[in-house]
């Protein structure tokens, strides 16, 4: 009888998947299932009498936990981890409990393990699943408080180091004409062999409009144009906004697994944080166009008169604190109105847009040209020699008279310009003073027969 109930306890033993090991008081293996030779890689006669704390990666914590389950009867849910011959780690929870002889004594411990490796991965992943939302999380408002595209770059840089970590990239954006992606930050160790500039057919992620991945595994993705040969696996994220292409995001990074589902994984943060960078960044080249539309003239491309009066009084500021000097010059086209009269307002609107054009060309540093209303300009010039900027408009006025005009077949008569200028702090001290000074000198220079340049409180001629 005694027989049979030792041949059934033993199939119970050896049925459970779990591994299962009984330890003497002095610490020494006294039994074990084929479920502890598998994990260990250690055949059973091996391992009865050995030390039960030999197989794991921390022996004193084994040794603390069987000596515990000694003091206090048993233990519950207590971590190890079981070190293979191979060098296989598998994490465990052991539950244990003494047994007693049949007089009652304590006769050892049975000690049984529940592998929770897959649980702790499941685990692990959440958590930085968690952590990697929080950081996206964190990045989309900092996004959301951009004021100009030059502070959203290194945001989104900074989310992406910590993202994808040891890791080289480059965050690229489509140029005004839209033919070139042109590298805006970088980082990693091997920022400098980026392509700085190249186009958007050059790239396989851009052409067909979703996250391309190349160099992975047994993926037969073609690699990029832009990308140097040699590079590690990388991903191409195009940021694509209401069919519109905003620019790329690209990674070079080596994936911690090429299994494919932690691949989609890290592709998937990849692209949570690509959303959120390419709505931001889109909402921010609206505001920017909205913005340039309220400060230029549609017209003529200059910046128009409410620009002029905002930047104006920074510009005086700025001059005050430096005690530097700021010319404010306004130009009037002469018979504007007799030459609309003559040659129709699309002549007219010719006749404002080239010379806007040859305006726009006389800038130098932080000159302004705005288009102050109907065919008036006003030019703003800061840090000047008066003698200096005096020199150069009455250069541009020449430059204006020399101007050839065409309208469609039609060769346009010459056209000239009066010029009235004041001079900061000489001439006033506020933006409405040096304007009215400046507006004052033109109505001279227009009295004394147009087509020449008059200082303010200055009669001198220098047309």
């Amino acid at each position: 009888m005694r027989s049979v109930k030792t041949s059934y306890a033993r199939s119970l033993i050896e049925a459970s998947l779990d591994p299962l090991v009984t330890i003497s008081a002095d610490g020494k293996i006294m039994d074990v299932n084929s479920a502890t030779e598998k994990v260990t890689g250690v055949p059973r006669q091996q391992l009865i009498g050995s030390d039960f704390s030999n197989y794991f990666t921390d022996p004193q914590k084994a040794r603390d936990g069987y000596r515990l389950a000694f003091s206090q009867g048993k233990v519950t849910d207590y971590p190890l981890a079981i070190c293979h011959v191979s060098g296989q780690i598998t994490e465990v929870m052991y539950n244990a409990s003494v047994y007693r002889d049949e007089e009652g004594d304590v006769a050892g411990i049975f000690a049984a393990a529940r592998d929770v490796t897959a649980l702790k991965k499941a685990q692990n992943e959440l958590e930085a699943a968690i952590l990697h939302m929080q950081l996206i999380r964190e990045m989309t408002d900092l996004l959301q408080s951009c004021q100009k595209m030059d502070e959203a770059y290194p945001i989104i840089k900074a989310a992406l180091v910590r993202l994808f970590a040891g890791s080289v990239g480059g965050l690229y954006m489509l140029d005004a004409a839209g033919n070139s992606l042109v590298l805006v930050d970088a980082w990693g160790s091997g920022e400098s062999e980026l392509e700085t500039v190249f186009t958007p057919d050059e790239c396989w992620g851009m052409r067909r409009g979703c996250i391309h991945i190349a160099r992975v595994g047994q993926s037969i993705n073609p690699v990029c144009s832009h990308v140097k040969p040699g590079a590690s696996p990388y991903l191409c994220i195009p940021l694509l906004a209401h069919s519109r292409a905003l620019g790329l995001i690209y990674i070079e990074c080596r994936f911690t697994s090429e299994n494919p589902e932690d691949i989609q994984r890290e592709l998937s943060i990849a692209e949570a944080a690509a959303d959120s960078a390419r709505l931001a960044l889109a909402n921010l080249t609206l505001r920017e166009e909205l913005h340039e539309l309220s400060i230029r003239d549609p017209l003529t491309g200059l910046f128009n008169r409410r620009f002029l009066e905002e930047v104006l009084d920074r510009e005086l500021l700025r001059m005050s604190r430096s005690g530097k000097m700021l010319a404010v010059a306004m130009i009037d086209i002469d018979f504007f109105k007799t030459f609309n009269d003559n040659y129709g307002h699309d002549a007219g609107d010719e006749v404002l847009k080239k010379t806007a054009q040859l305006m726009n060309g006389f800038r130098e540093g932080s000159d302004m040209v705005c288009r102050f209303g109907g065919e008036e300009f006003v030019v703003v010039t800061t840090e000047i020699q008066p003698d200096k900027i005096l020199r150069r408009l009455e250069a541009l006025r020449s430059a204006i008279e020399t101007l050839s005009l065409k309208f469609g077949s039609h060769q346009l008569p010459q056209v000239t310009v009066s010029i009235g200028v004041a001079i900061y702090p000489v001439h006033g001290r506020n933006r409405l003073d040096l304007l009215n000074r400046a507006d004052q000198a033109l109505y001279v220079a227009k009295e004394a027969g147009r087509n020449r340049l008059i200082v303010a409180d200055d009669g001198a001629d220098v047309g």
